[in-house]
């Protein structure tokens, strides 16, 4: 009876992975879906970003009120690269997406919006609905750019040439390591000292290459061939602190059907990668070590 009903846990939750898995094109896209990346609350739009801010600070608001200019405060360089950092505007998050969304682009106006809102709305107590606040930000969309082609054609070539030098072409096969095919760096390196390596790593096909994104990203697209668990591979895990992630053991035996931020990838799944991320290793790569 106990087994049947691991059993239909189990069904029941390569059903809901499975419809999550179809929703995601490339590994960004994880990003924009979660409510958490490194462990941190990811406001969903100016709002929240206004709410999460003044919790987050803690700051004399009558001396700032008092003693620091609008211009000055949007200005802060520290406060807006924190901004940009832990809320993902440069890597992709939900916030990022909203602002997109509004034909916003650039990071660094991001960041500004939410400030001058903050500054005006918590610190001046002004009244006004803080998305009016928002404009189209048009010279940092590259599809708008009148040197986009000429440039972009060159770069993407460029990167396409680079990635077969770097040994991914399509049809060959990449290995997974932490921190997706291996739970810890440990469980990794035990895996590196077998003396068939090739027999024991996480392994996927590469189906497709793009230059894809705002940023020419790099990607590969990737099916999954084998891994060591039988629920697959974690592919994105938003819940997890960087600093702990190393050393953190994952419980396969008593993992979690529902989880909003952590996304797993199985046998026989497809997905785009950032290559950069460099979380896997090319054949080429492989046969040097």
């Amino acid at each position: 009876m106990i087994n049947r009903l691991i059993s239909c846990l189990v069904a029941f939750w390569f059903v809901i992975s499975s419809m999550a898995q179809q929703k995601v094109s490339y590994q960004r896209d994880y990003l924009y879906m979660v409510d958490k990346i490194n462990g941190a609350y990811i406001p969903k739009d100016i709002d929240e970003a206004i709410s999460a801010l003044d919790t987050l600070l803690n700051i004399d608001k009558h001396f700032i009120k008092d003693s620091v200019s609008l211009t000055d405060f949007c200005r802060d360089l520290s406060l807006g690269s924190f901004i940009r950092a832990r809320w993902g505007l440069w890597g992709g998050s939900r916030l990022q997406k909203y602002f997109n969304d509004k034909q916003v682009y650039n990071p660094d106006y991001m960041s500004q919006l939410i400030l001058k809102a903050y500054y005006e709305l918590t610190i001046k107590g002004m009244s006004y609905p803080p998305e009016g606040i928002i404009k189209p930000d048009f010279d940092s969309d590259p599809m708008t750019n009148k040197y986009y082609t000429k440039q972009v054609e060159s770069e993407i070539k460029e990167k396409a040439d680079m990635l077969k030098k770097e040994g991914f072409v399509k049809g060959d096969t990449i290995y997974f390591q932490y921190p997706y095919g291996c739970s810890t760096m440990k469980e990794q390196q035990i895996w590196l000292e077998e003396p068939d390596i090739h027999s024991f790593l996480p392994k996927g096909i590469i189906t497709d290459i793009a230059i894809d994104g705002y940023f020419l990203e790099s990607k590969i697209k990737v099916k999954l061939i084998s891994s060591f668990s039988p629920y697959g591979i974690i592919v994105f895990d938003g819940d997890m602190e960087p600093d702990l992630i190393g050393e953190f053991e994952r419980d396969f035996d008593n993992f979690t059907i529902h989880n909003p931020n952590r996304f797993y990838m199985q046998k026989g799944d497809e997905l785009w990668f950032d290559v950069k991320s460099n979380f896997w290793i090319s054949k080429f790569e492989l046969n040097s070590l």
